[in-house]
């Protein structure tokens, strides 16, 4: 059975890189450009990893952390964006303190090579 990645992110070319990657690594990989249509697809796709944009219209990643916990979200999460550190890292507690989620972040812009080392770890 292949590994499945879920990915949402609100810029098509982030998505378009992380499919590839993803993909060349052997995972199943579904994205979606909008945190409300991430709770169905993450319902579908039962992902192993999944990849959240913090900063998205009407539903970011904040919240989908927070649902992640609580629908007892296994998956590995790694939280991509181009915020602080700070705030980056906050979301990260939020994320591991409250659900215990695994939770690491990459930093937009990132590399390819910085990609597939998260994706791979």
């Amino acid at each position: 059975m292949s590994r499945r990645l879920l990915s949402v992110d609100d810029d098509p070319s982030v998505l378009s890189v992380i499919r590839r990657v993803g993909s060349d690594l052997g995972f199943e990989v579904d994205t979606v450009d909008h945190g409300s249509f991430f709770m169905a697809a993450y319902a579908r796709s039962k992902p192993d990893i999944v990849t959240l944009d913090l900063f998205m219209p009407e539903v970011d990643g904040i919240e989908l952390i927070r649902w992640l916990g609580e629908v007892g979200c296994t998956a590995r999460v790694i939280l991509v964006s181009g915020a602080s550190d700070q705030y980056s890292q906050m979301a990260r507690r939020i994320g591991q303190d409250g659900s215990k989620l695994a939770v690491a972040c990459l930093s937009k812009p990132f590399s390819v090579a910085g990609l597939r080392a998260v994706l791979s770890a």
